[in-house]
């Protein structure tokens, strides 16, 4: 005959019960506060938390139609995004040179034409009054090659430090009060880079006049586009393609294998957070596997990579050029 269950046994079969759902909320109130802290220490330990808090929504999201993945892996100085080398080395060049990057850069990118185009406007400036200066040299050979040579070398210096200081790619990844004090403090170095220009301008182009004819200027002409042209093609484009090898070295994975001293070396230095040095001390201490771990994956290897990074449209003077490819999250 089957068993009749009792008070008792219904007591305790509810106690059972009881037990096993609190212990289940408690589980998932673990694993939620577990995936809170997750997603809390990933949006503090993003590589531009300022930057992205500009195309934020009002739900406190990124609005990634505003601001995709791709761009934002492009502002803040990520150069990895496939196994070619000469593709995404043309990507960094389209997207940091003075020149290049006024036509091509992406259009969405946080670092807008118009304020590139102040940067080129200086980098003119400057280039003029140099040559104008550089025109005092009596003779033509010499005036010529310091023109073109030496005005080159300093015109392309001045480049790369007027597009550190607008753009400030370096403390991206800083606490927000960092990032806009090193703003501020970049905007006061292209303003003092500005009235530099301009007063090497006037020194340059006073002199020139005063003991030179005003139909010199035609040679003068002449030299500054050589030298602006030596600039563009040689200086700044050692300096933009030097800085890509140097963070595409840095950002890399090493080999999945692990058998002799210098690969576990190597594994090492990848995992291990650098140490700052002068005054770098204010930015955050991470490792070289930063960037790699947070944008493309910690399981992801060099040959997971796509074969060439994505393609993107730009509008020059009314005409598109290019066709946009979808990235990894699908936002082009």
């Amino acid at each position: 005959a089957p068993r009749v269950m009792t008070l008792e046994d219904a007591i305790a079969r509810y106690e059972a019960t009881k037990a096993a759902a609190i212990a289940t909320a408690r589980d998932a109130a673990v694993r939620v506060r577990e995936e809170a802290t997750r997603a809390q220490r990933v949006v503090m330990n993003a590589p531009a938390p300022a930057l992205a808090a500009r195309f934020a929504r009002a739900d406190g999201f990124v609005d990634r139609g505003a601001y995709p993945v791709f761009v934002e892996r492009i502002a803040v100085g990520s150069v990895i995004f496939s196994q070619s080398y000469a593709r995404d080395a043309w990507l960094h060049v389209k997207n940091n040179h003075l020149l290049v990057a006024l036509f091509m850069a992406h259009p969405k990118h946080p670092f807008s034409r118009t304020e590139r185009a102040v940067c080129l406007f200086c980098s003119l400036i400057m280039g003029f009054g140099l040559t104008c200066a550089f025109g005092l040299i009596a003779d033509e050979p010499d005036k010529t090659v310091v023109s073109v040579i030496v005005g080159g070398f300093i015109q392309g210096v001045y480049d790369a430090l007027l597009r550190m200081f607008a753009e400030c790619i370096c403390i991206q990844s800083c606490p927000r009060c960092v990032v806009n004090c090193f703003e501020t403090c970049g905007r006061i170095g292209m303003v003092l880079q500005f009235l530099l220009g301009i007063l090497v301008l006037c020194i340059g182009f006073v002199a020139f006049v005063t003991s030179e004819s005003v139909r010199a200027l035609g040679g003068v002409t002449w030299r500054f586009a050589m030298s602006k042209a030596s600039s563009w093609v040689v200086a700044s484009m050692i300096f933009v393609l030097l800085g890509h090898h140097l963070a595409r070295r840095n950002q890399m994975r090493p080999a999945a294998s692990r058998h002799t001293f210098s690969e576990k070396e190597a594994h090492e230095r990848w995992n291990t957070p650098q140490e700052p040095w002068c005054c770098s001390c204010c930015l955050p201490s991470r490792a070289p596997s930063y960037f790699w771990n947070y944008y493309i994956g910690e399981d992801v290897s060099f040959e997971d990579l796509p074969m060439k990074p994505p393609k993107y449209a730009v509008k020059n003077f009314g005409c598109v050029c290019g066709q946009d490819e979808d990235d990894e999250d699908g936002v082009p």
